[in-house]
């Protein structure tokens, strides 16, 4: 299906997802979406001057079954020519350990063995032991396995000689395979949870991860590498956002791909799982056939009113920020692997609660959502909190403290607003 690929490849150079020189760490699980993707880019790697490898995460939950998946993910990978890199969790026991839901967990824990690979190709060096080694709380890869060579664990840490993976000449591009149909479930989904301008603009091509990066960095034993965390090249990009499920199922029947089925995924347990095979279907049929294309737009038309707040929240920023604590994280303080929550880079952020009470409500919102994202809490921020941290700050209620997710707080105090 020639124009699946067409429409990646215009995607890619749209948004600008993946330059010439760039390395592409694929999320592959096996099933038909980045199975899609994994083939959509072994067609365009020479032309656009990109490297390819695939990283398969098994997270500790379904048993013989994801172990399965493993053993096919690196044998598909193996037999046509891509590197392929495998990493074990135990998202139970990281979701138990942090107080989250297996999802959560699980999207936290991918975005740790990610930025860690990322980390490590982008340096070229071992930069220390793979996130969460010890087995009661392992959230990091146990195994690599390039194609047609011996696995090593090695090749984890970004030793080229294992891995076969060179430093790349570009940046490193962790590539996920959501697509069109996923952009439509999630807004609906936040939609239903009464999210504001940012939910509604969905699912972005291209976003930073900058959260886990900080976390992996906490624990490189080199100061040096740690303080170039925020320099790397490093994002994920979504080459496949402008696809429709259907596309892609027809593309891997027409080119003989054979998925790996999750049956979880035709489960109504979960709310996107619900979403997509119940509450959907009931809108296309009694109310719009068009209803997916309607999200779509809706998403899009809200990223550019979310583009335009940041902005704004960035202009205000330079008024606002009084003193930046920077504290780098050293050897002794053990913060990572050893914990599951290590300590981000930044320890605290101190604001001119003046300053901040000049700010539109959206504005300011946007501000504080941005400076928590540096201290490491990139999801989990409700409208609750940031209503209730707003009227604090417009009352001039000294000595308030207000809880936010994951331990973080925000405290006002003598016209100063202290993020930690």
């Amino acid at each position: 299906m020639a124009d699946l690929v067409r429409t990646v490849e215009n995607t890619i150079r749209e948004h600008e997802l993946i330059k010439p020189g760039d390395f592409v760490l694929l999320g592959f699980s096996g099933g038909p979406d980045s199975l899609c993707l994994l083939h959509a880019l072994m067609d365009l790697r020479t032309r656009m001057g990109f490297e390819l490898a695939a990283v398969h995460i098994n997270h500790g939950i379904r048993g013989g079954a994801a172990a399965e998946d493993a053993a096919w993910a690196v044998q598909h990978c193996r037999e046509n020519n891509v590197s392929c890199i495998c990493a074990e969790s135990n998202v139970p026991a990281y979701a138990k350990k942090r107080h989250m839901t297996e999802e959560e967990a699980g999207r936290s824990v991918r975005r740790e063995i990610f930025a860690y690979l990322a980390y490590s190709i982008a340096t070229g060096k071992n930069i220390g032991k793979a996130p969460g080694e010890r087995p009661e709380e392992q959230t990091g890869a146990a195994a690599v396995q390039p194609a047609g060579r011996k696995a090593s664990a090695d090749a984890l840490s970004g030793s080229r000689r294992s891995s076969g993976i060179p430093v790349p000449k570009g940046g490193i591009r962790v590539a996920l395979a959501h697509n069109m149909d996923d952009q439509a479930e999630t807004v609906l989904m936040r939609i239903l949870r009464g999210t504001g301008v940012r939910g509604l603009s969905g699912i972005r091509y291209s976003s930073r991860l900058d959260d886990a990066l900080q976390r992996v960095a906490g624990g490189i034993n080199d100061d040096e590498l740690r303080s170039k965390a925020k320099e790397l090249d490093i994002s994920i990009v979504r080459p496949l956002l402008d696809v429709p499920r259907s596309d892609i199922e027809e593309y891997c029947t027409e080119n003989q791909l054979q998925p790996r089925i999750d049956h979880t995924n035709a489960e109504t347990d979960y709310t996107r799982n619900r979403i997509r095979l119940e509450l959907i279907p009931a809108i296309e049929k009694d109310f719009n056939p068009s209803i997916k294309e309607a999200l779509v737009r809706l998403a899009a038309n809200a990223a550019e009113d979310d583009s335009a707040l940041n902005g704004l929240a960035a202009e205000a920023l330079e008024s606002a920020e009084k003193v930046l604590e920077a504290r780098m994280p050293r050897p002794e303080d053990k913060v990572f692997p050893e914990s599951l929550n290590p300590k981000p880079l930044i320890s605290s952020i101190e604001l001119s609660a003046a300053a901040l009470r000049k700010l539109e409500p959206a504005v300011f919102k946007r501000l504080i959502v941005t400076e928590f994202e540096r201290l490491g809490l990139a999801e989990g921020i409700s409208a609750v909190h940031l209503n209730a941290l707003y009227s604090a700050v417009i009352k001039n209620v000294g000595g308030k403290t207000i809880e936010f997710p994951s331990g973080h707080t925000a405290t006002l105090r003598a016209g100063t607003l202290t993020l930690k």
